[in-house]
């Protein structure tokens, strides 16, 4: 759904696309909290999906082209920066408070995250749209659209970036968002209460290094900055299979910093190459392409973590990461060693 419904954002507007996914979101967790069928979970589970895909894309090209519609974009690493660092913060509160309602009643979370959109859906309907390279939907715009979107990634100012960005984002997703974060705490003797405790208290170290993407920015350049972090990420998973105990929270604290720190980094070097009309489009086309990694990984990896062979696996992953960052080093090389 991710890339179909960005499309529609670049073509009917950022606002209007806003407000449908907070509908679509909060609609989902209501269902999902009045459930009482699995059937109805599961309807409530796609309902969100969908508002989670319309929101991709539509939220960061909105905050772009309304800096630029200002000329202000070059402020876009600031506010980028401190939307991720509040979202962090704010994730760690509400998983806090979902223990205490959790355990209240089991059905308390879901309608708090239901009330929580229908908030953000009210709150919708005050944004402004930017007047920046607006079109009439039609379905012969729609599929050009898609087309366009897609191919904008190829530009010359981004295709050497886009190994990086893939590996990056991609392995992060596939860590974040799956069971290897879990199965490689559990490895290290990191069970329930002490990753609650490791996962916030690193969630919140980098949202203050977060903070600091754009004075980084000013140190280093691009190319620099995503190198660097691939590396990083692809040492954090080569340490994860060789550290034990609790020296495998530096492999960890690598690992999380980093894909909390690439994600504004990235979202800053797209933005700035993308023309506002294809913008939410391409920005949906590469949060399709980051979930990739982990739908063709996900079953080969629970199998490995079933038989014991996590390190194996980690190892591989750090591997793959640490050789991709090479090739982004030579497809770079030209901006590497530029001073900043």
């Amino acid at each position: 759904m991710e890339v179909p419904t960005g499309a529609i954002s670049d073509l009917v507007g950022k606002k209007k696309t806003l407000i449908l996914a907070h509908f679509l979101s909060a609609g989902g967790f209501m269902l999902i909290a009045a459930a009482t069928q699995k059937h109805q979970i599961l309807l409530g589970f796609l309902i969100a999906q969908a508002g989670w895909a319309f929101y991709s894309g539509a939220a960061e090209a909105l905050a772009f082209d309304s800096l630029k519609e200002k000329k202000q974009e070059k402020h876009f690493d600031t506010v980028i920066s401190a939307s991720n660092m509040m979202g962090i913060f704010f994730m760690v509160f509400s998983s806090l408070l979902g223990i205490w309602l959790y355990n209240w009643n089991f059905r308390a979370p879901h309608f708090a995250v239901a009330i929580t959109y229908g908030i953000g859906l009210i709150l919708s309907f005050f944004l402004v749209e930017p007047k920046i390279d607006t079109e009439d939907f039609s379905f012969k715009n729609y599929f050009s659209q898609l087309a366009q979107g897609a191919r904008q990634l190829f530009q010359p100012a981004l295709r050497c970036f886009l190994p990086l960005i893939f590996a990056m984002l991609g392995v992060y997703y596939m860590f974040s968002y799956g069971f290897i974060k879990p199965a490689m705490a559990e490895h290290f003797d990191f069970f329930a209460t002490e990753q609650a405790v490791i996962f916030a208290g690193l969630s919140l170290l980098s949202a203050v290094l977060v903070h600091f993407v754009p004075v980084m920015r000013t140190k280093l350049s691009d190319a620099q900055g995503l190198i660097i972090l691939t590396t990083t990420l692809g040492i954090g998973f080569l340490l994860s299979g060789w550290l034990s105990g609790w020296s495998g929270l530096i492999a960890l604290a690598l690992i999380v910093g980093t894909g909390i720190l690439a994600t504004p980094w990235v979202s800053v070097v797209v933005n700035r190459e993308l023309p506002s009309k294809y913008r939410a489009t391409t920005l949906s086309t590469i949060a399709m392409v980051t979930k990739v990694p982990y739908i063709l990984v996900a079953v080969i990896a629970g199998n490995l973590i079933q038989d014991g062979l996590i390190v194996q696996f980690n190892l591989a992953v750090g591997g793959l990461t640490l050789v991709v960052a090479l090739i982004g080093g030579w497809l770079l090389k030209g901006s590497f060693f530029k001073k900043k």
